[in-house]
């Protein structure tokens, strides 16, 4: 396990703002030489940067004993997949934020941010000495940008915190508290009943169950939680998107076809399971494939359906990389032409990352996604 961090699992499809459609993309890595070095290389490099870390900072090794060396390399190696991922895209705010993410982790665990500086430090000193020099120096400045932000004084963290003087949310907090106390048939009756009493879809799924989603992601990231009530919630929440998605009243098919998958090694996939169900709502034939799923899987499936539409969904920046590969199969090799959309936490901080992996257009919101399917469709 990395030091002061564990992987948050299934915390669902995360508010970002805006709908864009394509314009100009870039196909190929700005720095393809570098990404290449830092893949082959990470845990090597991080190898490196973990024993200097350790050696010159004694008392790091003293607070993490024996296991000390493993975990900083596993933490470190994850670090050079992330930078290796922001310089494919040419977008070093990918990175930025990732680290400033792994800063409040540490923060929330009560662990020393000034950890994560430290750490940086010593990975920034071994890329310096081994890179070899035409191809360091956008890996040196993307972590440069990074302990720069470090640096400044901490903004005000945005807390995800349901409200409960609002419906919709004073909802999705009884149904938390009614899952984690163990009553799950309780909780599925309570968002199934408010849908019977009036409660649009759409809302259910975006305002209550996603919004539930985000906030135990939230209390996990804060230890508030464990892994095992988190997986309690998502899968009651998977429960109850079945039994609505068969209940709600479809709007007349529109003779379009929607793919969706989360790109391979993605196995975050609820958000996308919603808009899934949403697209079949709208009247569209949704063919939700799910986690990971193989990028040479997608062209066959494309032409198979006779697809309108693919949607991808990515979680993490280190995804990136495969959202672009698997736009290149698809346009490449479909007998089709598809429009792709894209969306997903690993978009947050660039919004605009959308252009650079070839898409032609990306969604913040489950009920954006459909929207901006039918206008690139033309529906």
């Amino acid at each position: 396990m990395q030091p002061g961090t564990r992987r948050l699992r299934r915390t669902g499809y995360r508010r970002m703002p805006g709908v864009n459609s394509r314009s100009n993309m870039s196909a190929q890595p700005a720095f393809g030489f570098s990404v290449q070095l830092l893949e082959r290389g990470a845990a090597g490099y991080a190898g490196y940067a973990a024993a200097a870390l350790l050696e010159q900072h004694p008392e790091v090794r003293q607070q993490f004993g024996a296991d000390a060396l493993a975990g900083w390399k596993a933490h470190l190696t994850q670090r050079l997949l992330e930078l290796a991922a922001a310089l494919t895209t040419d977008e070093p705010r990918l990175f930025v934020a990732r680290v400033l993410w792994t800063a409040k982790a540490f923060r929330a665990r009560e662990q020393h941010d000034a950890l994560v500086r430290l750490s940086l430090e010593s990975l920034r000193q071994v890329l310096a000495e081994h890179m070899p020099e035409p191809a360091r120096t956008a890996p040196l400045d993307y972590l440069d940008q990074a302990l720069k932000a470090l640096a400044s004084p901490p903004a005000v963290e945005d807390v995800l915190a349901l409200n409960p003087e609002k419906p919709a949310d004073r909802l999705a907090l009884r149904y938390l508290q009614t899952i984690l106390e163990g009553n799950i048939s309780e909780a599925v009756a309570e968002v199934v009943n408010a849908v019977r009493d009036g409660l649009d879809v759409r809302s259910a799924y975006i305002d209550v169950l996603l919004a539930a989603q985000r906030e135990i992601g939230r209390l996990w990231h804060l230890s508030e939680v464990t892994v095992a009530e988190e997986h309690m919630v998502t899968f009651t929440t998977q429960r109850i998107m079945n039994i609505l998605v068969h209940a709600a009243e479809p709007a007349p098919s529109n003779g379009k076809t929607a793919i969706l998958a989360a790109v391979a090694t993605n196995t975050h996939d609820i958000g996308l399971r919603a808009v899934a169900d949403l697209y079949q709502i709208a009247g569209w034939r949704s063919i939700f494939l799910g986690a990971d799923v193989p990028m040479e899987d997608l062209p066959g499936m494309i032409s198979y359906f006779q697809a309108d539409l693919l949607l991808l969904g990515a979680t993490l920046s280190t995804h990136l990389p495969r959202v672009q590969q698997t736009i290149a199969a698809a346009r490449a090799s479909s007998e089709r032409t598809v429009k792709i959309i894209v969306g997903g936490a690993a978009f947050d901080e660039a919004t605009d990352v959308w252009k650079k992996v070839g898409a032609d257009g990306y969604a913040a919101r489950p009920d954006e996604a459909v929207s901006l399917g039918t206008r690139l469709t033309g529906n």
